[in-house]
């Protein structure tokens, strides 16, 4: 199976592939010069003309990427040009001067992820990646990439500080319900790439990225590292149909962008299908509290709408829980993570 991946150009950038061009995720795709704090340049005066009849004077237009020496403005044999690189940002028609960015140096634009190149624009570069896509509910941190590697032997054990070693430089960790703040630290110290969960305490995640902040402030490393949520926040497992799917992809390369909450494993098969809408019969799994992350059997729907504890009034349905629970559920907080017999 494929998927496809699109990377977002920002204004002035140049792609540096084609179509059909096959990447590697650590690959500079594009590159940028980012345009720095405006500065005001003369214009009417430099032309001698009024400010209103300067106007008519300019050869460019507002989001126009100028090189150093390139002529903005002329009249006649009167030429304004920039000193430096820059992008026009506007013309001033009170008082003559045209506003521009002097252009910083260039910056690299990598995809992070592995496949063929299918389409490139002015403001998207999108590849065709050879694998399957996991969505998940959140996340945090920039985008990685790693060998994937089952860090727990149950989908609702807890990921712990004591499980990362040093053979986890460099992966991406599937961890189970939960991992705590300090565990989150250890694993960005021992330069893991990053960690995917079923859930995490708010506190726990918050606690963790205010770390973080910190250390940047004082100038402390800034490694590359990356936290995704499947199910839901809190102390939330895996749904077991996928920590059987992640299992069997142990070892394969993946890329992983926790702030978009997406995960690509390369080569691998299609995870379980999930779906909105469950019916009677099918296996879902519940996305919301107090039930988020518990997964069981959709038994019936419930005649007319029920109210939540919340007070919330909703379509809901009985389910049974795997650990025996039986409770309604509204059925916009689940999900269907397997089709029913014959359906």
């Amino acid at each position: 199976m494929s998927v496809v991946h699109r990377i977002r150009l920002p204004v002035g950038a140049t792609p540096m592939v084609e179509v059909g061009h096959e990447v590697e995720p650590a690959e500079v795709l594009a590159t940028r010069r980012r345009p720095g704090p405006g500065r005001s340049l003369a214009v009417a005066s430099r032309l001698r003309r009024s400010a209103a009849d300067a106007a008519e004077c300019l050869l460019v237009t507002p989001g126009t990427t100028l090189e150093a020496g390139e002529v903005l403005a002329r009249a006649g044999e009167r030429e304004v040009r920039v000193p430096h690189a820059s992008l026009f940002l506007a013309y001033d028609r009170d008082d003559g001067s045209a506003l521009v960015a002097p252009l910083l140096d260039s910056e690299s634009i990598v995809g992070h992820v592995r496949g063929e190149v299918t389409e490139v624009d002015p403001d998207a570069i999108e590849i065709r990646v050879g694998g399957a896509l996991v969505g998940g509910v959140g996340g945090s941190g920039s985008a990685v990439h790693g060998e994937l590697r089952l860090a727990v032997h149950e989908p609702a054990e807890e990921l712990r500080a004591g499980s990362i070693d040093v053979g986890a430089t460099g992966r991406i960790l599937v961890g189970g319900s939960r991992a705590s703040a300090e565990t989150l630290t250890r694993a960005r110290a021992m330069g893991v790439a990053g960690i995917v969960l079923g859930g995490v305490l708010d506190k726990e995640l918050r606690d963790f990225e205010s770390t973080q902040r910190r250390r940047r402030q004082v100038g402390g490393p800034d490694a590359s590292f990356a936290v995704l949520l499947i199910e839901g926040f809190g102390k939330v497992g895996l749904d077991a149909a996928l920590f059987e799917w992640f299992r069997a992809q142990d070892g394969k390369m993946a890329s992983l962008f926790g702030d978009s909450a997406r995960l690509y494993v390369y080569d691998a098969d299609p995870p379980p299908a999930r779906r909105a809408l469950p019916r009677p019969g099918d296996r879902v799994i519940s996305h919301r509290r107090p039930f988020a992350g518990m997964a069981g059997e959709l038994l019936r729907e419930l005649d007319g709408p029920h109210a939540a504890a919340s007070g919330v009034v909703a379509r809901s349905a009985l389910v049974r829980f795997d650990d025996g629970l039986t409770a309604v559920v509204a059925l916009a907080n689940l999900e269907a993570t397997e089709a029913r017999p014959g359906g």
